[in-house]
Order: structure tokens, then sequence, then C-alpha cells
């Protein structure tokens, strides 16, 4: 069994720590795992992406083409990774933009991700998600990425249980800053169950 995450955003977002999350959530399953990390222009703002590579698998980096999931914590950084996608990919975009700042460096101004999305077509799955909206719903913004986390949760898009997610949670957060992440998982799920009801997204076969 091979199955390959890809968390991509910018510097602040919390890219390394959901990737973590995702990883010991994994092992916490029993199933094997490697984690890579690229940091780019900056600690703040500069492009920052994960890869959460699980099962079968010994080098560290998704090969192009192989994605199951990538979450784009910043919707440009998302679509920046589609030559690891296929068309059974799903991405996963945070609707909320927080500007990259090598575009600024270049000049160039932000782009349409709907735009982008109808542009892609059909050789890859997308999905808007406001993950901010649930996060502050939870408690905070900073758990926009746990509410990414539960949509895809409950999409079946990553081969972990909530149960895992939660005690990965629980080691990592405590006191209210695990709370607000356990509430924002919760209404990440819920809000990808009703994304997957009221959808004709299907969900993948040959799932692990």
């Amino acid at each position: 069994m091979e199955y390959n995450i890809i968390i991509a955003g910018v510097g602040g977002q919390g890219v390394v720590t959901l990737g973590s999350l995702i990883a010991e959530a994994t092992m916490d399953a029993g199933l094997n795992v490697v984690m890579s990390e690229i940091h780019g222009l900056s600690q703040r703002g500069g492009s920052v992406s994960v890869d959460v590579r699980i099962g079968d698998v010994r080098s560290p980096i998704t090969p192009d083409g192989s994605a199951n999931l990538i979450i784009g914590l910043e919707g440009m950084e998302g679509f920046r990774m589609l030559g690891k996608a296929n068309a059974d990919t799903l991405l996963l975009v945070n609707s909320r933009r927080m500007t990259p700042v090598y575009l600024g460096i270049r000049g160039k101004e932000y782009p349409d991700l709907k735009e982008m999305a109808k542009a892609v077509g059909g050789t890859v799955r997308i999905l808007f998600i406001d993950g901010e909206n649930l996060a502050r719903e939870a408690g905070s913004e900073r758990a926009a990425g746990t509410a990414l986390l539960g949509a895809a949760l409950a999409m079946h898009e990553i081969p972990v249980s909530e149960n895992n997610v939660n005690s990965a949670l629980s080691r990592r957060f405590s006191g209210k800053i695990l709370a607000l992440n356990h509430k924002a998982l919760d209404l990440g799920m819920r809000y990808g169950a009703q994304l997957l009801k009221g959808s004709n997204v299907p969900v993948p076969t040959g799932k692990p």
C-alpha cells in the first residue's frame, strides 16, 4: 500500500505542524510513514510544503503524478503542486488567501483561483473550504489546518481514523489549545461529510 499527501502553504500557517500531526496519526494507526519538508523564501510568508508518504515507501519525496491528496492551506500554493497530481487526486483548497512573498517580489497579482480551477478542468478533483471560518467557530483561526484535516478525514481521503488524529492532537497540545483543535477537527469532519453528501465528487475506490 502507498498513499501520498502533500500539504502546501506559506510560513506561519502551520504547514509543518499539520504534516507532523498526520504523520503521528499514521504511526498511531500502525502504518509506516516518511515525512519531508521544504521551506521557501522566508520563515513567514515564504512557500512551505510537506510530503507525508504512507505505506511501502522509502523516498520522502512524492513522485510527479502520485499524490492522493493535496491540502492547500494557502490556495495558490496548493495549485502549484498540481504537477504531483493525477485524475484521482483531491486538491482541498483553503479559500482564504495569504499572498506568498514571491508574488510581491515579482510584481505579480494574486490569480483568481476559481478561474484556475475551471482551467484545470477534469484533470484533478478540486474542493474549496473556508478553513479559517471553521477554525474561528472552534475558537481560533490558527486551527484552520486541523479543520481541513477533519474535512479530508470525513471524505475518506486519509488512511487513519478520527481516534488516531485525536490521539496525535492530545500528544501535541493541551488545555484550551487541545480543546479548540478537537472542536476544529469535528467541525471540519461535519463540513466534509456535508460536502461529500451534497456534491458529485466520488469517494475514490481502493482506499487502504
